[in-house]
């Protein structure tokens, strides 16, 4: 036992040195449970780096497209037909020997083609880029170094074993008789003199 003691307590110190080395700070104690077990408590202490998400505010240059439409004014010849009416004479009945020859005058249309210049408004759209300014949030991750402890813990001997007695059982003695108590309205214990009779002769049979 004092061997297994001796190398379980050999492997823990080589442990704790080790804990040492990786993580930087160690301590090492005894404690005694309450059980009687004797525990080597090696404590290691050790920084993780933590990443943390901060939201941070600035403020950049941005540019708004505007439109803005605005009329040009165009000279345009076009063709543009031109209706007059004009009074026409003509000579009625000249081959008609029935009816004496006649004049007749009526308005007919005569249409004619004329240049004309015009005045056209064309409308123009451009864009326009109107710089401004927003704010915006951009999230930023940075990791921080935090602290971890780590608690190791190896037995330095067993748990003490101890011897229990047997019990000894001791009867009690009962409070009342047993079989309980005989009530007036049960049948008689003890058989009469006809039935034991009656059973002595069986018996002979």
């Amino acid at each position: 036992m004092s061997t297994r003691n001796s190398t379980v307590a050999l492997a823990s110190l080589c442990l704790a040195s080790l804990a040492g080395v990786a993580f930087g700070q160690t301590s090492t104690n005894v404690v005694t449970d309450a059980n009687g077990v004797r525990w080597q408590e090696t404590r290691s202490v050790s920084h993780q780096l933590v990443p943390t998400t901060e939201m941070h505010t600035r403020t950049e240059q941005v540019y708004t497209p505007q439109v803005a439409t605005s009329y040009q004014t165009y000279q345009q010849n076009h063709i543009t037909p031109v209706t007059e009416y004009r009074w026409v004479s003509r000579r009625r009945g000249v081959l008609n020997p029935f009816v004496a020859p006649y004049w007749q005058h009526q308005l007919e249309p005569f249409t004619r083609w004329e240049n004309r210049p015009t005045t056209v408004q064309v409308p123009v759209t451009t864009t326009n880029w109107v710089a401004g300014t927003r704010t915006v949030q951009t999230p930023v991750t940075t990791y921080k170094s935090m602290p971890v402890e780590t608690t190791h813990k190896v037995a330095l001997n067993s748990p003490p074993t101890t011897v229990s007695q047997p019990a000894t059982a001791v009867a009690a003695k009962p409070l009342s008789p047993i079989g309980g108590q005989q009530m007036q309205s049960d049948p008689p214990r003890t058989a009469s003199g006809w039935s034991s009779a009656s059973t002595t002769t069986n018996n002979y049979r």
